[in-house]
């Protein structure tokens, strides 16, 4: 009999235990070098998209760039499966029409696009910059944020934390030309888009439904704005639909403990 009793992982075959500590390691990893992309290459960010040049090195680059070392992180941590697939789904089924409201949203922007100013540049560093948003800013919080949060609170917590955590990704816009007011705007309206996104990822019980949707929408304000197309209200519907969806959810997910 050994002196000393081995203890076997909660999570076998990761070479990195989850833990709070390691989903901050990929939060501020994926930020550090994205802001870091911003200054290098002089972002003004209310003109983000509004030509080829800056989707390229303001919206595309830095997201890329980012991603890159998640997908190096995320390997050689064997995090994959565990932030891109939950063990189970929850959520009412009438809330689906929250992410099926946000892909139809953002596909009617697509539509309605001016397509005279389209080029196959633009295009392509825009459905990159969708591809690195999407899997970068979701897997940086409801992936692997979530992950480490688990471990120690129930999912309603998760939930709160991990998409205070994508609100305030967005604080530092402040320091790259926007004001302070839209920024505070942006905030709010990013916690509720955020909560839609968790919600998402709840009824389908994976990242990847979030990861398109996030990519989509961006994509469909960016690519429109560089096109010089005119106002689009339609997604300032989402947001009272978020608010029903994640009550909803949040419902259903009252007490659950997925770490």
């Amino acid at each position: 009999m050994s002196e000393q009793a081995q203890v076997s992982p909660k999570y076998p075959g990761m070479r990195v235990q989850p833990s709070i500590g390691a989903g901050l390691f990929l939060y501020v990893g994926y930020l550090a070098i994205f802001f870091t992309t911003w200054v290098v290459n002089d972002v003004d960010y209310p003109t983000i998209g509004d030509t080829t040049r800056s989707t390229k090195l303001h919206y595309a680059m830095p997201t890329l760039l980012g991603c890159v070392f998640l997908v190096i992180a995320l390997s050689v941590m064997g995090w994959w499966k565990i932030t891109m697939f939950d063990k189970e789904r929850s959520g009412p089924r009438w809330a689906w029409i929250g992410p099926i409201a946000m892909g139809l949203i953002a596909l009617g922007a697509f539509i309605l696009m001016e397509k005279d100013g389209v080029s196959a540049e633009l295009v392509m560093w825009s459905v990159l910059g969708a591809i690195g948003v999407g899997f970068g800013e979701e897997m940086i919080t409801r992936g692997g944020l979530l992950v480490g949060l688990r471990t120690k609170y129930p999912e309603v917590k998760v939930w709160l934390f991990s998409t205070l955590a994508f609100s305030a990704l967005h604080l530092p816009n402040m320091l790259f030309g926007q004001e302070v007011g839209p920024t505070i705007g942006q905030v709010v309206l990013t916690f509720l888009f955020g909560s839609l996104l968790w919600s998402a990822r709840r009824l389908s019980g994976t990242l990847l439904l979030p990861m398109f949707l996030h990519g989509f929408w961006d994509s469909s304000v960016f690519l429109p704005d560089a096109t010089g197309s005119g106002d689009y209200l339609l997604p300032l519907l989402i947001y009272p639909i978020a608010i029903a969806c994640v009550i909803g959810v949040l419902r259903k997910n009252r007490g659950l403990r997925l770490g």
